[in-house]
């Protein structure tokens, strides 16, 4: 089995990209069930969300009165940016990248269809947009620039979801470790409770049409999950905590709130923390968001996504393009809390 040239290699199409690549992105992760996704933003966008009505109902009357306009309305702009991921397979390397996968599948070497390839290759493809979407997503900083260093380049597609609460919420929905017991500028989570205190200080600076929203969620990094999960095994009765201690706690809750673990944040403000706005240090790994779901907005659209391939002969390697667009906005400014160690600026 060998890899000549593009035309030994089965056609990517946009309806590829789709179905395999951008469509699991934005409907099939499962934390994306908490949050408002719309797949056909065209350019920038204005969301119209409606907050409250309140003091609108009085007494009958036999004449007729003014209608109330008390409603709280806001408007929020979406602006989904273009974004392109491109790899390279060198074509002598190729064919044992998809020999490996297609062990794993059991096939024969001798009857591989051209659908097993494209699959193979597909979901090669398809691992690394998801993690760089996952990150880009809830990390991502259109203001970085060269001037940042690093590899300000895998951030600076499109603002984020912390840049977005940045400069949407109100300085009291921004905590930092001032406002956590226990917790200090420079250092690892160590504690077993600064995971709870963390979570406690966010729950206590939410407002109330947050609270009052319902469908809560946090979203912590790896090390606020392990220290919450650590207090609760620490608490408790001795026969309940035996079985946690054994089993695990499957589903962490704080007062009835889903607690979703990112570790890939774990990960990349280790890696990245000198670029990454809200941690000044490799150990400052911790951060989180309290929301409710579909206030955070994720626009795309899949019309405009596009997967090429073609054959490089100057550099005998086969290079994939795919390109999609996305976007993030907060629907109104009530209705998030977010932490990370250091302030956001």
């Amino acid at each position: 089995m060998a890899f000549p040239n593009s035309n030994s290699l089965p056609a990517f199409t946009q309806m590829d990209a789709n179905q395999s690549i951008i469509s699991p992105l934005f409907l099939g992760q499962d934390y994306m069930e908490y949050m408002n996704v719309l797949p056909d933003i065209k350019g920038v966008t204005k969301i119209d969300h409606l907050g409250s009505l309140s003091k609108i109902t009085k007494a009958f009357t036999a004449g007729a009165f003014a209608g109330e306009t008390t409603g709280t309305f806001s408007g929020v702009t979406i602006t989904p940016a273009r974004v392109e991921a491109e790899i390279e397979f060198y074509s002598n390397s190729l064919f044992g990248k998809v020999k490996a996968q297609l062990m794993k599948g059991n096939f024969e070497f001798d009857n591989i269809d051209g659908t097993a390839v494209k699959n193979v290759l597909i979901d090669l493809i398809a691992q690394g947009i998801k993690a760089d979407f996952n990150r880009q997503l809830f990390l991502g900083d259109a203001a970085l620039t060269s001037g940042n260093g690093g590899d300000y380049l895998d951030y600076n597609s499109y603002d984020g979801v912390f840049q977005v609460c940045k400069d949407t919420l109100a300085a009291a929905q921004k905590l930092d470790n001032s406002d956590i017991s226990s917790v200090a500028n420079g250092e690892a989570l160590n504690a077993a409770a600064d995971g709870v205190n963390i979570l406690q200080a966010m729950y206590d600076a939410a407002t109330p049409e947050l609270l009052s929203a319902g469908n809560h969620v946090f979203f912590v990094s790896g090390d606020i999950y392990d220290r919450y999960s650590e207090y609760l095994e620490g608490t408790g009765y001795a026969a309940a905590g035996h079985s946690v201690l054994v089993n695990g706690i499957p589903n962490l809750t704080y007062r009835g709130i889903p607690v979703i673990v990112r570790r890939d944040w774990d990960v990349a403000v280790t890696a990245d923390f000198a670029i990454i706005e809200g941690a000044s240090a490799a150990v400052e790994t911790h951060r989180a968001i309290l929301t409710t779901r579909d206030a955070i907005i994720v626009g795309t659209d899949f019309s405009e996504s596009a997967m090429e391939q073609w054959y490089s002969q100057d550099n005998k390697s086969y290079r994939f393009r795919v390109s999609y667009m996305c976007g993030v906005a907060l629907a109104d400014a009530k209705l998030a809390v977010i932490y990370t160690p250091d302030a956001l600026a």
